[in-house]
C-alpha cells in the first residue's frame, strides 16, 4: 500500500509512533549513560540531532569518568 493512500489519520499515528519510540529509546540510552533523559527532545530535529549526537559523544560520561 502507498503511503499517500492511507487515511490521514493512520498517517499521523505512525508517525507520532515512530517519533514515540525513537525518543523512548532515546532518553533510556541517555539515562543509562548518567545524562539527563530529556535530551532525547533533539532527536525530534534532524539537524539538531546530529549536533546533539556529536556534543554527547565528546563529553565526559558521568557513569564511566568517575
Amino acid at each position: 500500500m502507498i503511503w499517500s493512500e492511507l487515511p490521514e489519520w493512520v498517517r499521523y499515528l505512525i508517525c507520532g509512533l515512530f517519533l514515540f519510540s525513537l525518543m523512548s529509546m532515546s532518553a533510556v540510552i541517555l539515562s543509562r549513560a548518567g545524562k539527563s533523559p530529556y535530551w532525547a527532545l533533539f532527536t525530534v530535529v534532524p539537524h539538531l540531532a546530529v549536533i546533539a549526537v556529536w556534543f554527547f559523544a565528546f563529553t565526559k560520561w558521568p557513569k564511566v569518568d568517575a
